[in-house]
This record gives C-alpha cells, structure tokens and sequence, in this order.
C-alpha cells in the first residue's frame, strides 16, 4: 500500500503519517523505508474517531486525507482525484469507490457493486432533516476533508466504529455538501467469517442507534429488495452455488445489526 501511495502524482506537495497500534516488527521495518512520519500507540488507545483525530491534529496540510492500512490505491491519480472532488467551497467531504480484491468472494463483490457503484453522486440536506443511513453514507476508508471543516467538525471518540457517518451527519446539517467520487478507486474487500460479520454488523447497528431515521419497516423492505437482486446477481454470473450460503449469510449479518441496534454494545456477545 504505501509504495502505492508514494507513486500518486498529484499538482501539489503532500505528507504521508501513520498511526500504528499493534503492527508487527517486520511491519514497522517497512514503514520506516518510507520518507513518512510514524506515530505508536498501544493497542489499548485506538479508536476510529480518536486515531483520526490525531492524525488530523499533527498534520500539516489544508486538506487531510484518511485511508486505512488495507486499502490500497488504483492507479498514480487517486489522491488527485479525490482531492479535486473538494474544489467547491460547499463540498465538505469526499470519499472513495472500493473494488474487490482477487480472492474477494461473490457475497462481497455484489455488495462493493452495491455499495460504490460507478456513477458520482453529491448528497445534501437540510439542518433539521431527518437522515436515514442512505443519506448519511460517507466511507473514511478512503477519504478527504478541508481542514478547517475538521476543525469545525472532528469525529466522535465516543462510539465504536462509524464515526464516518456521524461525521457526514454533522457535516450536512451544517450546510455541507458531500461527494461519492468513484473516478478515486481503492482495493478494499474482507472475506468475513460468520461470526465475525456477526460482530462486525453488531457493531455498526450499536453505533448506528439513536443516529439514523431508518423504520425497521424501511429497513426490511430494503434487506429484501438486496437479497433478490443478491440471488439473481449469483445466478447471473453463474455461482448459484452459493444461494445456500447467502441465505445464511445474509441472516447473520441482519441478526447482527438488529442485535447492536436493539441491545447497543453492552450487550454484543
């Protein structure tokens, strides 16, 4: 990834930081063979919104770029690309496509087809508008943002995992705008175990209580539409095998965020 990052061509100067929370010897020995600035924290002290915030906090640019350790840029002109997607004063923020990387399987290549399709999108609302998830979807996979908005706007430190989309809900109700550029393209998939999609989902659904106006009527109509498109994506690319799993798949991963969102984290097993 950061040999990736280091060939980005891109009109002006930028600074590649890291914060490390547990990366193995070897690890940390490639890092230092890069011109970077690398920052150590125990495990213990990570956190989504709190890391960022540090790295945002002790860097030196005016516009700050997030990307997690593994993703890995498409192409010499991501950053550029995404970069130029906050060229309008209106824009707050902007995030990246995500592909699937080779050993993706089915199940994750149809949701990134989903999830970051290939047409730009710019999403914006009113102050006292309510926001279902839809509207509020913003990834820090691979993102961008004035720092002057950070500043205005850092993320929370007080949930477990999406702080990106309290982020984007603070930045549209405070009159921002926010954009899907899917011309800055990142690899970036995960082959989830049941359990850990599980947990995973538990997880989103307990930061996510209290945030989106979603009904869970809303939600099950949307679940439902997903998985007939789901099935007919597999029979269409000729993996009808898997319908067996995706069902059960699918049902781990709606169990999960049903559980986080009804219970909250206490109570994730």
């Amino acid at each position: 990834m950061l040999a990736a990052i280091f060939q980005q061509q891109a009109p002006f100067e930028f600074e590649v930081r890291i914060v490390d929370s547990g990366s193995s010897t070897e690890e940390l020995a490639i890092m230092r063979e890069f011109p970077l600035v690398l920052a150590q924290i125990p495990p213990r002290e990570f956190g989504h919104g709190r890391t960022r915030n540090l790295l945002a906090k002790d860097a030196a640019g005016e516009v700050l770029v997030f990307l997690v350790q593994d993703a890995q840029p498409v192409g010499k002109e991501w950053l550029a690309t995404l970069v130029t997607a906050l060229a309008e004063p209106a824009v707050g923020g902007a995030f990246s496509r995500q592909l699937p990387w080779p050993d993706a399987s089915p199940l994750m290549r149809f949701f990134l087809q989903e999830t970051y399709p290939p047409t730009p999108a710019r999403k914006r609302t009113g102050a006292t508008e309510a926001l279902t998830f839809a509207d509020m979807f913003f990834s820090n996979v691979g993102s961008a943002m004035r720092r002057t908005v950070w500043q205005q706007l850092p993320f929370r430190e007080d949930v477990v995992m999406s702080e990106d989309q309290y982020w984007a809900a603070a930045a549209l109700r405070a009159g921002y705008e926010l954009v899907y550029q899917p011309a800055a393209c990142l690899y970036h998939s995960h082959n989830y175990s049941l359990l850990s999609l599980f947990r995973r989902n538990a997880l989103s659904g307990a930061s996510l209580r209290g945030l989106i106006a979603d009904t869970p009527g809303g939600v099950a109509g949307r679940g439902l539409d997903y998985l007939r498109r789901e099935a007919a994506y597999l029979l269409g690319s000729g993996k009808a095998g898997w319908l067996p799993y995706m069902m059960l798949y699918e049902a781990v991963r709606t169990a999960g965020f049903g559980w986080g969102f009804r219970f909250g984290r206490g109570r994730i097993p």
